[in-house]
């Protein structure tokens, strides 16, 4: 015993030892002269690019020193997804603020979350200043093409109740977008061949509204259910989901919520 508490009282010491060693303070590097100090407009945003629209999001990037040409190399971030396709650089012309570039996708399922994150070269930015935006982190939605009406549906939800809203039918899918049914979000479900279904988050309604914080509430499918619980029954044209319903203030639970698609 007296052995482990000597140990124990060697490994205090040297951790006590090791912090109150000096240690010389580096100063960063100052910020150069000629630093254009640019700066991207937002931090991020969801894009939804319509299927009639070039797979593409223009992203715009502003500086303070616009005296000369300038490129700015841009950095892929870890998150990107393999879909997108970011240029080396922007370049700014000669007096101007403002400049844009085009990230571009290819090859990805319709109706999908994809993320891009880039960041402007250090040697463009003051990297000092909370005042500039210096990476960016985005998502895109490519959009279906929704060309069919099936007519007049209802979507019963466990927490807002029954509504009637127009469903539509995306091209050569067996997918299906409820129109607006409680609020100005409409909701994407995909039925695979086996007739489960496929539902990514999605905004779902307001709640509290009217009062000082009303909270958008989202749903996504809980991975916990399977089987009848998310599914689509071809014979009552039922689609069945067990949704997690969050919003900021976190996890409002799990309901049962149901879609009839009009036969």
């Amino acid at each position: 015993m007296k052995k482990i508490a000597y140990i124990i009282g060697m490994v205090l010491t040297l951790g006590f030892g090791a912090c109150t060693e000096d240690v010389d303070y580096v100063p960063g590097q100052p910020v150069a002269d000629d630093c254009i100090r640019a700066s991207f407009v937002t931090d991020g945003e969801e894009t939804y690019v319509s299927a009639a629209d070039e797979r593409k999001v223009t992203v715009t990037v502003v500086r303070e020193n616009t005296t000369n040409e300038a490129v700015v190399p841009l950095k892929v971030l870890p998150q990107t997804a393999d879909c997108f396709e970011v240029p080396a650089a922007v370049t700014f012309a000669a007096g101007s603020a403002t400049a844009t570039f085009d990230i571009t996708f290819s090859e990805v399922e319709a109706e999908e979350t994809y993320t891009y994150s880039v960041a402007l070269d250090e040697s463009a930015v003051d990297s000092y200043s909370e005042d500039y935006i210096t990476s960016i982190t985005g998502t895109v939605v490519p959009e279906a093409n929704w060309n069919t009406s099936l007519g007049q549906g209802i979507y019963a939800s466990g927490n807002f109740g029954a509504a009637p809203c127009e469903i539509l039918q995306a091209e050569g899918q067996h997918w299906y977008k409820v129109v607006t049914p409680f609020d100005n979000y409409s909701i994407v479900i995909k039925v695979n061949e086996d007739n489960s279904v496929r539902l990514r988050e999605q905004p779902l309604a307001w709640a509290n509204v009217g009062l000082p914080d009303p909270e958008l509430i989202y749903i996504s499918l809980n991975a916990s259910y399977n089987g009848v619980y998310n599914s689509y029954d071809p014979e009552t044209g039922v689609i069945t989901m067990a949704l997690n319903y969050t919003c900021s203030a976190g996890s409002l639970g799990t309901a049962l919520d149901q879609v009839q698609i009009p036969q």
